[in-house]
């Protein structure tokens, strides 16, 4: 079993940012709670336009972000992890993706992570070992220990970006 840090790269593949200026609090919010019954689509531009990168199908910023495409082709097999959350860009509309799925599947004797001053608190992690019962059969999660942190995604998740060349990903192996 392979597990994989998702994220986007923002060296080669467009990212968006707001186009309106929010608190801090915007981008702390996506910690597993479902917020499509207070969702106002926002609207989105492309980070630093004067930058020659290609469009990809998942532009970077703070959440997962899919274009149609994209979307098309992961969301059967997410589904029952995400919330579907929209995004305006000019014209088009993008997928954001609300990670629903928190587990506690963190294997504390194998991984290594620094804590906070307390000695509870995980700050981060440095390697990951999973336990592979609780994250059996996911293809998209995120741990207990940082609802707010990393999206993680399986194999096959990898696999599915590979084999339909969606573009503007970045999967960092992290266990397996």
């Amino acid at each position: 079993m392979k597990i994989y840090k998702l994220d986007f790269d923002v060296n080669k593949f467009k990212s968006i940012q707001l186009c309106e200026k929010v608190d801090a609090d915007f981008y702390q919010m996506f910690d597993g709670r479902s917020l499509s019954n207070s969702w106002i689509v926002p609207r989105v531009k492309v980070y630093d336009d004067d930058l020659e990168l290609e469009d990809g199908d998942a532009p970077g910023f703070n959440i997962p972000v899919l274009n149609k495409r994209a979307y098309e082709v992961l969301y059967p097999m997410i589904s029952n992890d995400i919330e579907v959350l929209k995004i305006q860009l000019n014209d088009e509309i993008l997928y954001g993706i609300n990670v629903l799925t928190i587990i506690d599947a963190i294997n504390y004797d194998l991984s290594k992570y620094k804590t906070y001053r307390d000695g509870k608190r995980i700050m981060f992690f440095e390697k990951y070992e999973f336990i592979e019962e609780a994250i059996k059969g996911k293809n998209i999660f995120k741990i207990s220990d940082l609802p707010r942190g990393d999206v993680f995604v399986s194999e096959k998740f990898a696999e599915t970006i590979i084999e339909n060349q969606l573009k503007g990903f970045k999967l960092e192996l992290v266990y397996g």
